[in-house]
């Protein structure tokens, strides 16, 4: 039997598919669908690519490719932006009194206050690869009192002390790409714009609880609002996307 270039190129494409996506003890994780309830432009927001709400404030923080930090509202409307900015912003993450925004290619932590965007400093941060694959993701994970940051391709979880230093890392091998992580509710959440999907992993092993595909186009940023609602920016379309709570299958 006689195989043609297309016919090789989609079995390899199942071939990986199959190896990316790991069994748990009762075998693959649970498979869902998320569509968005309704979506808005970022037009004062160029090429967003991460979005962290705020409950202090009941305010979202967007970071823009262009390196530019935004505070919005919950609809996404731009109420004011840091004067500091850098080259790539790709990741944001707020706590109590600080935001933190990841630059990819120039492998830097900014640390702003929240009160008024002021730069409080720029921590190195070290990792090797091409310029364009490096930390995509910011995130504190409150069950391990570490922070977080996720190479985008290969996708690497890496914990890090107060200062950014690595203490521990995990390869990702679920996903072609990472592209937001998010700690909610006691449970990490993982986000992949190649594959268009969100994974619900254990905050400890980072193991996938659960699978969500969604239908988004260059899903870059992902946020959970005070009621568990779901904010997802598209930085291509420069959009935000506004979903309903995740269902969570016991």
């Amino acid at each position: 039997m006689k195989f043609s270039a297309v016919n090789i190129l989609f079995i390899f494409l199942a071939c990986c598919s199959a190896l990316a996506e790991p069994a748990d003890g009762q075998g693959k994780p649970p498979h869902r669908k998320l569509k968005f309830d309704h979506f808005k432009s970022l037009k004062k927001i160029p090429e967003p690519s991460d979005v962290v709400y705020d409950a202090a404030s009941n305010h979202l923080f967007i970071v823009s490719d262009h390196g530019i930090l935004f505070e919005c509202d919950t609809t996404g409307k731009v109420i004011r932006k840091a004067q500091k900015e850098g080259l790539d912003f790709e990741g944001v993450e707020v706590t109590d009194s600080f935001v933190y925004v990841s630059d990819e290619t120039p492998r830097k932590v900014y640390q702003f206050r929240k009160d008024d965007l002021s730069l409080v400093t720029i921590i190195p941060v070290s990792w090797q690869g091409a310029l364009n694959k490096a930390f995509e993701s910011i995130c504190y994970n409150y069950s391990k009192k570490c922070f977080i940051m996720v190479s985008e391709q290969p996708a690497v979880i890496i914990e890090c002390d107060a200062a950014f230093r690595e203490t521990k890392r995990y390869p990702f091998h679920a996903a072609r790409d990472i592209n937001a992580a998010r700690w909610y509710k006691g449970e990490m959440y993982l986000m992949s714009s190649k594959d268009a999907c969100i994974f619900r992993c254990d905050p400890n092993t980072y193991e996938i609880k659960e699978k969500y595909n969604i239908n988004v186009f260059n899903a870059e940023g992902l946020g959970f609002g005070a009621d568990g609602n779901v904010y997802i920016t598209s930085d291509d379309l420069q959009r935000i996307y506004f979903f309903n709570k995740i269902p969570i299958t016991p």
